[in-house]
């Protein structure tokens, strides 16, 4: 079966877009299909694919499938992305669409120019810190700024649910950390029963931060935008910043706002790479 397929980056978090509206591939088949086009040396290459669905309480529907074939609910990444393929392919020709995800209901807000989309503004939702929502296994109520030891080490975290669960790990220097050690043992911790995202974040200033990510299902990546969106709530809650953060990544940042209580607001890039057309 050919499918037709659009390749796209925020901040290097890469992902493919496909539309199944019809219903042309089972929901038993997806994750072999993620797998398939996610893999970087026989497929596309990607972080996740987007799935494009018909929705009964939004105008159009999004699944989140991660390269080793697991479903997660959100993608913040993902939902600019998807939205910038939704809109100049014309599957929902008008601004202000809404777009159902199994984290509830996005409205993004499209920044353009000369009908291209430039860059993309998304209501996040309300950051819980609480652990039952996390969820997190934990004799606290909430999991802010407390220790937690993985291969021998003892880091200072804060879990939050931004969409999906979420360890922000703070640390000295965010360059010289061997991420793939410690990002692994974190999203396997024995705390979290549906594995966790992990964000590490180095402290530039009151308004910027630097982030490194962990996504759970995918491993390193060069931006996760629910990790972002994690990271400023997280540092914004205990005071370190101010209520509008950067979130500085290898490819650049993104603008996190958020006033300690109510939606939390995430802005940045969505980066068209190539379309094509692929055999499932």
């Amino acid at each position: 079966m050919q499918q037709t397929f659009y390749k796209l980056h925020g901040l290097g978090n890469d992902m493919i877009v496909i539309d199944d509206r019809e219903e042309r591939i089972s929901p038993e088949e997806m994750p072999r299909v993620a797998r398939k086009l996610c893999n970087r040396r026989t497929g596309i290459g990607g972080d996740c694919l987007l799935v494009a669905k018909k929705s009964d309480i939004a105008d159009i529907a999004m699944l989140v499938y991660n390269s080793d074939g697991t479903q997660a609910q959100m993608c913040g990444n993902g939902i600019r992305c998807f939205s910038r393929v939704v809109f100049e392919s014309g599957w929902i020709p008008y601004d202000g669409f809404s777009v159902e995800t199994l984290a509830g209901i996005k409205k993004p807000q499209l920044l353009l120019k000369d009908g291209a989309v430039m860059s993309v503004r998304v209501n996040m939702g309300k950051p819980s810190f609480l652990t039952g929502d996390i969820p997190m296994i934990s004799d606290f109520d909430e999991f802010i700024m407390q220790p937690i030891t993985v291969c021998g080490r003892e880091f200072t975290a804060t879990a939050v649910n931004s969409g999906i669960p979420q360890l922000v790990v703070f640390v000295d220097d965010v360059r010289s950390l061997d991420i793939e050690k410690y990002g692994m043992a974190l999203e396997h911790h024995e705390a979290f029963p549906e594995k966790t995202n992990v964000s590490f974040v180095e402290i530039e200033d009151r308004r910027s931060v630097i982030m490194r990510a962990w996504e759970r299902g995918c491993g390193a990546t060069l931006c996760c935008g629910t990790g972002a969106t994690a990271v400023a709530a997280a540092c914004i809650k205990s005071g370190l910043t101010e209520k509008v953060v950067n979130v500085r990544v290898p490819l650049g940042s993104l603008r996190i706002e958020w006033d300690g209580e109510g939606f939390i607001y995430m802005s940045g890039p969505a980066e068209k790479v190539f379309e094509g057309t692929v055999e499932l």
